[in-house]
């Protein structure tokens, strides 16, 4: 059967399955919109308890460390979703 399709350009017909394809980017968008607004309680959180987290990378960094493994989980997901 594939040398027949692969035969001739107009044979070449595959299903795009649609319908997962949906589903999966919904479900990828749904993780990312879950992981921003993580991101932006804990945004809101510092904010009140120690601003100094929003104000310095380095000292977000050193003290905390849940905002940047959060991040790069973001971006690991947004790549993954820019790929779809």
């Amino acid at each position: 059967m594939a040398a027949v399709v692969n035969s001739d350009e107009n044979f070449m017909l595959y299903r795009r399955f649609g319908v997962l394809q949906a589903r999966i980017l919904l479900n990828k968008q749904d993780h990312l919109r879950d992981m921003e607004e993580r991101l932006e309680a804990m945004d809101d959180h510092d904010d009140e308890r120690d601003c100094r987290a929003l104000e310095s990378r380095e000292y977000d960094d050193a003290k905390y460390k849940s905002r940047k493994k959060l991040l790069h989980n973001i971006e690991l997901a947004f790549e993954e979703y820019g790929k779809s």
